[in-house]
């Protein structure tokens, strides 16, 4: 099959399809092509690691494969990845929710990390680099320290190297590296090919353990985590069978070394870990209230108060709502484990309703924020599951007055009150006010609040510690 034959061809399985197309393709020629399509911005970067997942998971490197791939058939790779990733009943071939509502979240989750490098990145850095240092007494994890132990290098070196490699693969899309050429590049008089090295261990994988580590999101996997689907979550940089290096999809990457730290700090102290991360995002939380009148928290990672000219806003933070399997299925029955379980959105919606009736202001307004995707939690699909949660516990459904969002929501809505002059808790009690504006996710609802308060003006829509975090780290 090529890209010229019919579109007829189009209405067959196109997992199959794909995986007729990718069978006995040469393997290191179809990687380099990838990656110069992903360096170069032309494909969308899940859809190529899905293809790459096609083209290693069939067969092993071996004699008797023909000539890689051609960019248009790559096109049609991808034309057909996509096909399989919005699958309205199936997750890579096994059955799930077909609801529309199921597919969208399923879809939004799968789609990571298209397109949103820019609050993703400084937010982890902001995070991970600049709060989390200061809250290692408090969470009982001495983080960077256990870090280094384990793994024979330091979070500075692994972002000093991560992000040289990722300058370096931008000006040489589709070649290959090893350790020692990698450290010449880098030049730092504190790293060498040692550091580098245990960089690569902890950043690299081999076809086989690619291949190893895929998985489909099924009720059978009670393990299943994010990088089953896409094992470059885990593993962005592939080690070629002739021992040098090669990353094919450059975001990957720097996810890896920014939000991605999670996969290496969870292993040396869960509890230390959830517990550093849930301290750092309240204090994150607090950051981007800064300007705001009136602020106050009631206790450490306690809700956030933020009093207004005719409300007040009572800001609750959570880390994860869902977990991998339900974000990667949609099942209605996964997501409503994960937002009933202890301390996840359910009883953080619930803390939060104890916070408004503890107050004596004439009007308050209530929003769970939350670090970890949440793409369409203030839709009705996930307030409906919400609702269902919380009619079991006996407790009365939400109401408007009670917003979902994930924190980019949060980042533009506080961005925008700095440019615009106009109160968070005002702006959040506008969107509660109209019934139009309600089920809006928050950044949604930003961007249109953005147009009619700065007309012509387009402001940026990201928040001065995110500024900040990029100006330290990117230079930017």
């Amino acid at each position: 099959m090529t890209a010229n034959e019919p579109q007829s061809h189009l209405d067959a399985d196109p997992g199959s399809l794909l995986s007729d197309l990718l069978r006995r393709r040469d393997v290191h020629g179809t990687l380099t092509l990838i990656a110069q399509a992903a360096s170069h911005g032309t494909l969308p970067d899940h859809q190529l690691a899905a293809v790459v997942r096609f083209l290693l998971e069939r067969e092993p490197e071996g004699d008797g494969r023909g000539g890689p791939l051609s960019l248009q058939e790559l096109e049609l790779c991808c034309e057909l990845a996509s096909s399989v990733i919005l699958s309205p009943d199936m997750a890579f071939g096994v059955q799930v929710s077909d609801s529309a509502w199921s597919m969208a979240h399923r879809a939004a989750y799968q789609q990571l990390p298209d397109g949103e490098a820019d609050g993703y990145v400084p937010r982890s850095l902001a995070l991970y680099r600049q709060i989390a240092p200061t809250q290692q007494e408090t969470a009982r994890f001495d983080f960077e320290a256990a870090y280094e132990e384990a793994y024979g290098i330091t979070i500075d070196q692994v972002w000093t190297i991560g992000h040289a490699l990722w300058g370096w693969c931008l000006e040489h899309p589709g070649e290959s590296f090893d350790a020692a050429s990698l450290a010449t590049h880098i030049g730092d008089d504190g790293i060498d090919a040692k550091q580098v090295e245990s960089f690569l261990a902890i950043m690299a994988c081999d076809y086989a353990t690619f291949r190893s580590m895929l998985g489909v999101p099924s009720g059978s996997h009670p393990h299943f985590e994010p990088y089953n689907i896409n094992p470059f979550r885990k593993y962005p940089i592939l080690k070629l069978p002739d021992g040098k290096y090669l990353t094919p999809i450059l975001s990957y990457l720097l996810r890896r070394i920014t939000h991605g730290l999670y996969y290496d700090l969870i292993e040396l102290d869960r509890g230390g870990f959830i517990r550093l991360v849930a301290n750092s995002f309240s204090v994150y939380v607090g950051k981007l209230l800064t300007g705001q009148t009136d602020v106050r928290q009631l206790s450490d990672r306690g809700a956030w108060h933020v009093n207004g000219a005719d409300a007040t806003l009572v800001i609750g933070c959570i880390t994860r709502p869902f977990g991998a399997l339900s974000r990667s299925t949609g099942d209605r029955k996964h997501l409503r484990a994960d937002l009933a379980r202890s301390g996840g959105v359910a009883d953080c919606v619930k803390r939060v309703r104890e916070a408004i009736a503890a107050s004596d202001a004439k009007r308050v307004i209530g929003l769970v924020v939350a670090v970890e995707d949440f793409y369409l939690g203030n839709g009705p699909f996930i307030q409906s599951v919400v609702n269902e949660v919380l009619e079991a516990q006996g407790q009365p459904p939400m109401d408007a007055d009670i917003q979902l969002a994930h924190v980019s929501g949060l980042e533009a809505l506080s961005a925008l009150s700095t440019r615009s002059d106009v109160g968070l808790v005002e702006l959040l009690a506008a969107k509660v006010d109209h019934a139009d504006y309600r089920g809006l996710e928050l950044d949604a609802y930003a961007r249109y609040q953005s147009a009619t308060l700065c007309p012509g003006q387009a402001p940026s829509l990201r928040p001065q510690v995110l500024d900040d975090a990029a100006a330290t780290f990117l230079g930017s």
